[in-house]
């Protein structure tokens, strides 16, 4: 019995253990990194600003005290402890987690772009950019047709308007041509043979 005990304590230690361990990329994990010190702020070593520039507390306000590639601050919260948001201090989301979440993303893109044409000599064409990204919306599009008819400032003229710009949108009409030669006179129609006749039906029931 002795022995039994002994593993239940042991389990227990290993659970307790577990659960004093952070979170992965939260302030408390970030706190148990090895620290550096950056233009003046001590931040932890997998911190996010190399290359960047950094406010002072009394320039950054509230926001994270980076400044961006671009010239503007990241408009993040920063931290009372860091002075920049948690991503920049080399905080978040595992990497290794959401690798797989991207990858499906891309994934998801390169078939969009397949099934819309946009191929590498034609990225660049801002029509194949909007196909692009009126797919991604493509139900706000579809619910901004389908706006007019739940507005009832519109008249009953106004309101059928709509209607027939919504059905030749979604359901346009199509037009065919059919070119057939036609006897010009009931001397060649007296002339043509049963064959003839059939042939000439056969082309005009063609769809």
């Amino acid at each position: 019995m002795g022995t039994g005990l002994e593993v239940i304590e042991e389990h227990g230690d290993t659970a307790s253990a577990s659960e004093d361990v952070p979170r992965y990329g939260s302030l408390a994990w970030l706190g148990l990194q090895e620290h550096v010190t950056v233009q003046g702020r001590e931040l932890p070593s997998v911190h996010r600003v190399t290359g960047l520039r950094l406010l002072t507390d009394e320039e950054r306000g509230k926001r994270c005290a980076v400044i961006r590639a671009n010239g503007a601050q990241c408009g993040a919260p920063g931290t009372r402890l860091y002075g920049v948001c948690l991503v920049h201090a080399g905080g978040g989301s595992d990497p290794r987690s959401i690798a797989p979440q991207g990858h499906a993303a891309m994934a998801r893109l390169r078939v969009r772009r397949q099934l819309l044409g946009v191929g590498p000599r034609n990225v660049a064409n801002p029509r194949a950019l909007a196909r692009l990204a009126a797919q991604e919306r493509a139900e706000d599009i579809a619910a901004a047709l389908l706006a007019p008819l739940d507005d009832r400032k519109l008249s009953s003229l106004e309101a059928q308007g709509a209607a027939r710009t919504i059905l030749g949108e979604t359901f346009p009409l199509s037009t065919a041509t059919i070119e057939v030669d036609l006897p010009s006179d009931a001397a060649q129609v007296g002339a043509m043979g049963w064959a003839d006749m059939q042939a000439l039906a056969a082309r005009l029931l063609e769809p």
